[in-house]
């Protein structure tokens, strides 16, 4: 059973933030196997930066208005949130976004700093109409793992608004299982992972620290060496990780008339192409603000529908 071959990880495709490999000569089943594994991994246990506050002179709440600004505040968080962060040092720290008018407000106009660097830089993320409009915040940025929500108790200021927070580098990963030979024998799986991140880690690296992370857990299965807190830590995010992915998969067999959703709201989702739960799911919070006749009540009543099917 004991695969006696040289394993090769050949990059086919390393293009930025993409990169496909493909991993062979694995034994029969076993490209499922570790392919499963890999990509569980990359989702759950590569570290990123992610906005998880944002402090907005002159506004109160998140559904305010600067005035000037093309977008209200919920659309200004919105982008902030897709804002990515390429950071070397550890834990929160503030930076400083001060713009004054007429421009458009982009994430290259958030505060430099030493350690933390902006990798979307031409993402806008307002507009201001004129020399009297200007939007002046503080944004802080963590590190951490997965998805996050926000921490409403850490809110103690006015208008500081706490964000969920997505960490995972990882935008997507793909993989695909083919039979291959080695001579003449074709018992054999050719593993292929196509992975896109964000732009903060290279795709190729990630592959190899998710593999060495295995790699340490199978170490210690394999001595009978005690699990750290640390290491319990990570297996239970990993578990969150799993559940989350199967209640996914659930999600996309519920068609939208099953939901408790007003007929106005299922009839704007399914012209925007939403046809179930798992449709709707996939979709950001920046994604339902762009479907037409949905407005800011129908969008909380998704948010909550979707946080008590535990797809938030």
């Amino acid at each position: 059973m004991y695969n006696t071959t040289k394993i090769n990880l050949k990059i086919v495709e390393s293009n930025g933030n993409k990169a496909i490999v493909k991993i062979t000569p694995l034994v029969k089943g076993f490209g499922y196997t570790i392919g499963s594994a890999i990509r569980r991994v990359l989702y759950s246990s590569m570290k990123g930066a992610a906005v998880t506050g944002v402090s907005i002179d002159g506004i109160s709440h998140q559904f305010d208005t600067i005035v000037g600004a093309k977008d209200d505040v919920l659309h200004i968080l919105l982008a902030l949130k897709q804002v990515r962060f390429k950071k070397t040092i550890e834990g929160p720290i503030v930076l400083e976004l001060n713009v004054v008018g007429p421009k458009d407000v982009t994430a290259g106009d958030i505060e430099k700093v030493a350690g933390v660097e902006v990798i979307n830089p031409d993402l806008v993320i307002t507009s201001l109409s004129d020399k009297k409009s200007k939007v002046s915040a503080k944004i802080t940025v963590n590190d951490g793992f997965g998805y996050v929500p926000a921490d409403e108790s850490t809110t103690t200021a006015i208008g500081h608004v706490a964000l969920d927070a997505n960490f995972s580098p990882i935008v997507n990963v793909v993989m695909e299982v083919t039979d291959t030979r080695v001579g003449a024998d074709t018992n054999f799986d050719e593993l292929t992972m196509t992975v896109t991140t964000d732009g903060t880690v290279d795709p190729v690296f990630a592959i190899r620290e998710s593999s060495k992370i295995l790699k340490g857990f199978f170490h210690k299965v394999e001595t009978g060496e005690d699990f750290t807190e640390a290491d319990e830590k990570d297996l239970e995010e990993a578990n969150s990780n799993e559940s989350t992915m199967s209640t996914q998969t659930q999600a996309d067999e519920v068609v939208l008339e099953e939901l408790h959703l007003p007929t106005r709201t299922i009839n704007a989702l399914k012209k925007a192409g939403i046809k179930t739960l798992g449709d709707l799911a996939d979709r950001s919070e920046d994604d339902l603000l762009r479907v037409r006749n949905l407005g800011e009540k129908s969008i909380r009543e998704i948010l909550s529908l979707l946080e008590k099917e535990g797809l938030k």
